[in-house]
């Protein structure tokens, strides 16, 4: 189980910004799983990931997509994906 912070960064502020799990076992499809959730969420199309983002997320838990990771003209800086620890009880 993981869960995901997604941020949407316009002008160096958050403009929206909100949290998601996913139960999947393997990382691949929860990343995934997450990703399709802040889309749909923030009314944006999912970006394009590219072996940056992977190491990104290995070594800073956290992924940056800039507006060229998208197909679409997009209206904000950048969006970002940060894996929050999870509170074991």
């Amino acid at each position: 189980m993981i869960t995901v912070w997604g941020k949407l960064w316009k002008n160096g502020k958050t403009i929206k910004s909100d949290t998601t799990t996913s139960n999947k076992v393997d990382m691949s499809a929860a990343i995934l799983e997450c990703i399709e959730y802040f889309a749909q969420k923030f009314d944006i199309e999912a970006p394009m990931w590219h072996s940056q983002h992977t190491k990104q997320l290995g070594l800073f838990r956290k992924a940056t997509f800039r507006p060229d990771d998208f197909i679409d003209r997009v209206d904000f800086d950048r969006f970002e994906l940060q894996l929050l620890d999870d509170e074991k009880k």
